[in-house]
């Protein structure tokens, strides 16, 4: 069965196997000699309206809590369009407004587009799923360093979901990847994420999810790493 599914996987989202093995190497790579370590909370509430059986706009509104959960980062709003071309294929384009706080008292604003290519596909009790995402370096920066040189940021995402068998319930695991694009700049993954998480779906438009990962900054000299627990509920109106 498992055979069956990875070479499934690998045949249908051919950058599914090279995020697989990312995922396990990521494990192993020392990003530095220091380390900033940190406890982080993102919660996060989403209401979504298909307009037609094709398309579907959505609304999201997460809040980043770090220093152990004693202070506001990042309150991110993000609107989007979501067309479905089929059950397997989805095309996205979201605007992100996103509050920075670098203190109590000093907050910025900053926006962007990006825009997300989703791969799907089910085997039985199995969902597969890929993310490619192309989005402004304006926005969801992890060590806010300035991104003058950047214009574009490649992120790749991969997750595997199990739906258990008469229980609402679906546990997985996702790995991502950020790569930016720069002007001159080689191409290098600078932060990561991995996720381990349960989804439960009360019923047919509502979803919460709960989920426990790391993110990691790799390839400078003092790295951050936080560890995040993101809770999510989800509402389709009609």
């Amino acid at each position: 069965m498992v055979n069956n599914i990875l070479s499934f996987t690998v045949r249908f989202f051919p950058d599914f196997k090279w995020m697989l093995c990312i995922s396990f190497l990521l494990g192993t790579i020392k990003p530095g000699i220091s380390q900033q370590s940190d406890f982080q909370c993102w919660p996060q509430v989403q209401v979504g309206y298909n307009l037609s059986n094709k398309f579907k706009i959505s609304l999201e509104e997460e809040v980043r809590l770090l220093e152990n959960v004693s202070q506001i980062k990042k309150e991110l709003t993000d609107l989007g369009l979501t067309y479905r071309v089929n059950k397997n294929l989805r095309f996205s384009l979201k605007y992100r407004l996103e509050l920075s706080y670098k203190n109590p008292d000093q907050k910025t604003w900053r926006s962007g587009l990006y825009g997300d290519i989703q791969l799907r596909h089910k085997m039985q009790r199995f969902q597969a799923d890929y993310r490619l995402r192309f989005q402004s370096p304006k926005i969801e920066s992890f060590s806010e360093v300035s991104s003058l040189n950047q214009w574009l940021t490649n992120r790749h995402k991969a997750g595997l979901q199990y739906d258990i068998k008469g229980i609402p319930l679906a546990p997985g695991i996702e790995a991502e990847i950020f790569i930016p694009i720069g002007r001159q700049q080689p191409l290098i993954i600078d932060e990561y994420r991995l996720w381990i998480g349960l989804s439960y779906v009360l019923n047919k438009k509502n979803e919460i999810g709960i989920k426990y990962g790391i993110q990691q900054e790799v390839n400078v000299a003092d790295p951050l790493r936080a560890y995040i627990l993101s809770i999510s509920y989800s509402l389709d109106i009609n």
